[in-house]
C-alpha cells in the first residue's frame, strides 16, 4: 500500500510536467500516394466499459464515503519513511519488468484489445507489427486500435515493414468525422513530401464533426490489461493505467508534427493556412485536455501570421502564455485528496474518465476539486493530512 500511496501522489504532477515539457518543446524549431475517399460508416465509438455514471451525477456521499476510506489507509501509512535512491531504482526496475511480463502474457491472448496493449508496451518494433495486426484482424473496425496502429507504423517505418496505406485507409474509414486520424493523415503524407494529399487530408481534418485522441480510452485498456493479466488490487490498477499511459509515447498526438506542418505550409499557400486555422479552432473547442488546447492555439497562430492577421496572432500569443502559466499553476496546486479520490473504486475512476471524455479534463477535474473542498470545510478530518 504504501506504494500505492507515494505513486499517486505524483500522478498528476508528472502528467503536468509532461504537459509543460512538450508546451515549451514546441518553441524549437516514404508512403505510397493518393487518399482514397472515406467509406461511409455508421458506426460509432463506444466506450468499452458500460457507461459509468456522470462524475457529477455522483451522490455527495459515495463521494464522502470515499474520502473516508482514503483516510483510513492514508492514517495507516502515516509512519511510511521517504525512499531513498536505492529502492528508487529497485522500483524503476520493478516496473520495467511488469511491464515486459504483462505484454508477454497478453500477447498470447486471442482479444485485440490485449494485442493492442501488448504493442503498445512492447519496445521491439517488428514485434509492435506482428501484435497489431493479429489485433486488427480480429477487430478491424476498432478506430482506437486503427489509431495507434497507423502512429506506430509511421514511426517504426525505418526499422520495420508494415501496411501503413491500408491502415490509413481503414482509419479514416471508421473514423471519418474525427479531425485526430485525418491531420495524422495529413502528417505522414507531408512526411513524405506528397502535400497535395496532405491538404487533401488537412482539409477533412478542419471540417471534421469532433476531436478525439483516444487518450482515456488508452487508459482504460490498461487498468483492465492489467486486471487480466496481474494480481493487483484495483485501486494500484488504477494508478499504474494513468502511469502507464503517460509514459506511453502515444499518449498525445504529435503535435509538434501538425505545429510544422502547418507553419512551413501556411507560410508558403493561403489554402493550407485556412486550412490549419480551422483545424485549429476546432481542437481548442473540440478537444478535452490543456495540452491539444495550447497546441490548437500554436496552430492558430502560426495561420492567422500567414494570413497576415497580425492583431489577431498576437490575441492568441497572449492566450498561450496564459495557459502556460495556468500549467505551471497546476503543478503548485496538486491536491493529492483528488488523485487518491478519482483511484479509489471502479466507480469514481471510470466516471472520471468518462467526464473527461464528455466535459474535458478541466472541468471533470474542477468539479472533483470542488466537491472535495466543499466536503473537506465541513469534515476537515477527511482530509487526513494537510492538502
Amino acid at each position: 500500500m504504501s506504494s500505492t500511496r507515494r505513486s499517486s501522489a505524483v500522478i498528476a504532477v508528472v502528467a503536468a510536467l509532461l504537459v509543460l515539457t512538450a508546451v515549451l518543446g514546441i518553441r524549437e524549431p516514404q508512403i505510397d500516394t493518393e487518399l482514397a475517399a472515406p467509406v461511409p460508416t455508421t458506426q460509432e465509438v463506444q466506450p468499452a466499459t458500460a457507461s459509468p455514471a456522470p462524475i457529477d451525477e455522483l451522490p455527495e456521499e459515495a463521494i464522502r464515503s470515499a474520502l473516508t476510506g482514503i483516510c483510513s489507509d492514508v492514517t495507516s501509512e502515516a509512519d511510511d519513511k521517504e525512499w531513498t535512491l536505492e529502492e528508487l531504482d529497485a522500483q524503476i526496475g520493478a516496473h520495467n519488468e511488469l511491464v515486459v511480463s504483462l505484454s508477454e502474457g497478453l500477447s498470447v491472448s486471442s482479444s485485440a484489445e490485449h494485442l493492442h496493449l501488448a504493442a503498445l508496451l512492447d519496445k521491439d518494433p517488428t514485434s509492435r507489427i506482428e501484435l497489431l495486426d493479429r489485433a486488427i484482424s480480429g477487430s478491424p473496425s476498432d478506430p482506437f486500435l486503427l489509431w495507434d496502429a497507423v502512429q506506430i507504423c509511421f514511426d517504426s517505418r525505418d526499422s520495420a515493414s508494415c501496411p501503413l496505406q491500408d491502415w490509413e485507409q481503414r482509419l479514416i474509414a471508421v473514423d471519418s468525422q474525427n479531425s485526430e486520424s485525418w491531420v495524422r493523415v495529413a502528417a505522414n503524407r507531408y512526411s513524405a513530401g506528397e502535400s497535395d494529399a496532405a491538404l487533401e487530408a488537412m482539409r477533412h481534418a478542419a471540417t471534421a464533426a469532433v476531436s478525439r485522441i483516444y487518450r482515456t480510452e488508452r487508459i482504460e485498456m490498461i487498468e483492465r490489461g492489467l486486471a487480466a493479466g496481474s494480481n493487483y488490487a484495483f485501486s494500484e490498477r488504477a494508478i499504474m493505467a494513468f502511469d502507464f499511459a503517460f509514459g506511453m509515447e502515444l499518449i498525445l498526438p504529435r503535435y509538434r508534427d501538425y505545429v510544422t506542418m502547418c507553419t512551413e505550409q501556411s507560410a508558403q499557400n493561403v489554402d493550407w493556412a485556412y486550412a490549419c486555422l480551422a483545424y485549429g479552432e476546432l481542437v481548442e473547442n473540440q478537444g478535452k485536455t490543456k495540452m491539444g488546447a495550447w497546441f490548437a492555439r500554436s496552430i492558430q497562430k502560426s495561420a492567422l501570421e500567414a494570413l497576415g492577421e497580425l492583431e489577431s496572432a498576437a490575441a492568441v500569443e497572449q492566450q498561450l502564455q496564459a495557459s502556460s502559466q495556468e500549467m505551471v499553476d497546476s503543478i503548485r496546486d496538486y491536491n493529492p485528496a483528488i488523485e487518491r479520490l478519482i483511484v479509489s473504486n471502479p466507480t469514481f475512476f471510470y466516471s472520471y474518465l468518462a467526464a473527461v471524455r464528455s466535459k474535458g479534463e478541466l472541468e471533470a477535474r474542477l468539479y472533483l476539486a470542488e466537491e472535495v473542498e466543499r466536503l473537506l470545510e465541513q469534515q476537515p478530518e477527511l482530509a487526513c493530512e494537510p492538502i
